[in-house]
């Protein structure tokens, strides 16, 4: 019977090569731990069968794992098992006031029927019994305490119409407002891999290397997944490890070979600070052939400086895949062919202000480069749409991007009103019976290709004219050196009513005192000429001001409403009559 999901696929490839290495757990570019397919399989039917004494097939299971093997072993006991996983990021007892809000919310948005941890971690899980809706019934297991014998993985059977079952909540990054459980069905799961593997076409026994988070969704899909899909093998580094030393990523991509690696896009230029010289000579990246880069808007500058940078390490241009992704989609939605250098290409920024993408040479005045996100995969379709009227928009016109397709999620849990607005919109004039999903991302079609250019609930309208934050953001931090951390621009509401473009920038702590004032006005002039904008306010605060997600894209919403609540730690600011 031909596979219809990953579990099929699984069961299939521990069967063809069990003793290969599945996950392999890297400290200090070393193996220390290995999950081979068949030990993956075993263990997954075997707690498949335990974790179905305590929940039924449909239950919400939260996983709140540190980083280690156990976190995909008990994601795919899930999948086995026919409950629903929810990835959520770990509460850490040295931050609790900044994670455990999040993890709180979606306890009780998912109304998980039992959490998933370690033992070691189970007491600090504790707190979750009173947000939960139900409190008594909501149970706390710890996995690596659980045994697991052959017997137990014998009596594993699979679960009825599991194709017809949400496999996992993915919740939204929440950059543009409070995170959101997507819906991702097996059915949508398996069609997304199976189509992805059309684009990226890795071979069986292919090496990944990963230090992304297991709740997010590229580190989940892109990193844990995809190698199961195609048979490779994933070498895990934390995290931690990436962000304490980020040149700890290449190196272990020179060590294993690997051929497979991905991040978005501040993974790259943090690497292209940090090296020094005597890394490079250390450094054999030939063997990598893939890397996705997305999450967050692409820069052009980003490719350009890595490529150059680690081309004396046998680093290719073509190695990079700019797409075009997002977590209701599970995870990718068009991607750059293969084997081709990322197409860059120019357009007046000016136009793209009333909406129109109409391209230039890179020497004019105007010139704003943008990375081709390529095409849709295949069984997938987008559209560009006026996000007002919902009438589709021409080439080369602006407007909200939409799509469909098999591996769209079923909605957002528990908020049927939201879901129905977003994956069941209609194009005006077009087929009634045809759904489409609203992504709430900004772009334009350009050669048959997509170009996106941010979200929807960004924009900064003034006027006719339309400004991306980030086009902003991007043109201010490669103009100062003197800027410890990404800028950031939002339209504040003020108590009054009056509403205000501000733009919120972090100093170097090295900073003295008398220059601020300086650099706030030198923000200013870039910005009124280079986007012909006057802002309201330019803001420099301190670094722990700065407001991420947990994949690290900036909460414009959050500085709004911190700006208004006089939240935000200003060093220094400058009104747009000046300071």
């Amino acid at each position: 019977m031909p596979a219809s999901s990953l579990v099929d696929v699984l069961r299939d490839r521990a069967q063809e090569h069990g003793d290969r290495p599945l996950y392999q757990l890297l400290v200090d570019q070393a193996v220390v731990e290995t999950l081979t397919y068949a030990d993956a399989d075993r263990r997954a039917r075997a707690l498949a069968v335990e974790l179905g004494k305590h929940a039924a097939p449909g239950d919400r299971v939260l996983l709140l794992y540190p980083f280690g093997l156990e976190y995909p072993a008990v994601f795919l006991a899930c999948l086995y098992a026919g409950l629903v996983a929810v990835p959520a990021f770990p509460p850490d007892k040295q931050r609790a006031v900044k994670t455990m809000p999040r993890v709180s919310r979606i306890i009780r948005d998912a109304d998980a029927r039992l959490i998933l941890t370690t033992a070691e971690l189970a007491p600090t899980v504790e707190f979750a019994r009173a947000e939960a809706r139900d409190p008594a019934a909501l149970q706390i297991l710890a996995s690596d305490e659980i045994e697991v014998t052959q017997a137990d993985a014998d009596r594993w059977t699979r679960p009825a119409d599991l194709e017809r079952l949400v496999a996992f909540l993915q919740y939204t990054s929440g950059s543009t407002g409070t995170p959101k459980g997507v819906m991702i069905g097996h059915d949508n799961l398996y069609a997304h891999q199976r189509l992805a593997h059309e684009i990226f076409a890795q071979p069986e026994g292919a090496r990944t290397v990963s230090w992304l988070p297991f709740y997010h969704d590229m580190g989940l899909i892109g990193s844990l997944l995809y190698p199961l899909f195609h048979g490779g093998t994933t070498l895990l580094m934390s995290p931690t490890a990436f962000l304490r030393r980020p040149m700890a990523w290449l190196e272990n991509i020179s060590t294993f070979g690997a051929q497979v690696s991905t991040g978005p896009n501040f993974a790259y230029d943090l690497c292209v600070d940090k090296a020094r010289d005597e890394d490079l000579a250390r450094l054999d990246l030939s063997s990598w052939r893939l890397t996705v880069s997305g999450a967050e808007p692409l820069r052009a500058s980003t490719l350009e400086r890595f490529s150059e940078r680690f081309a004396p390490c046998g680093f290719r241009p073509e190695t990079f895949m700019p797409c075009f992704g997002m977590a209701e989609a599970t995870l990718m939605v068009s991607g750059w062919p293969l084997e081709l250098a990322p197409k860059i290409v120019c357009f007046d920024k000016a136009a793209l202000r009333t909406g129109v993408a109409e391209p230039v040479a890179p020497t004019h005045a105007n010139a704003r480069a943008y990375v081709s996100c390529g095409a849709p995969m295949r069984e997938h379709q987008l559209a560009i749409v006026d996000p007002q009227t919902c009438t589709r928009q021409a080439e080369g016109r602006e407007g909200e991007i939409w799509l469909r397709g098999p591996s769209v999620g079923r909605g957002y849990w528990g908020d049927a009103q939201t879901s129905a607005e977003r994956f069941a919109a209609h194009i005006h004039d077009d087929d009634p019976s045809v759904e489409w999903f609203r992504t709430g991302d900004t772009g334009f079609i350009h050669a048959g290709e997509l170009f996106g250019t941010g979200r929807l609930a960004d924009l900064i309208v003034v006027g006719e004219q339309i400004h991306q934050p980030h086009d902003i953001e991007r043109s201010v931090g490669e103009g100062s050196d003197a800027l410890a951390a990404d800028c950031v621009v939002f339209m504040a509401t003020l108590a009054d009513g009056q509403r205000q473009v501000c733009l919120a920038a972090t100093g170097r702590r090295t900073m003295p005192e008398d220059q601020r004032a300086a650099l706030c006005e030198r923000i200013f002039a870039r910005v009124r000429d280079e986007h012909e904008l006057a802002l309201d306010r330019v803001l420099l605060i301190r670094q722990r001001s700065v407001a991420k997600t947990t994949s690290g894209k900036l909460r414009r919403f959050r500085y709004a409403a911190a700006l208004r609540d006089g939240e935000l730690d200003i060093l220094c600011e400058r009104g747009s009559a000046g300071l």
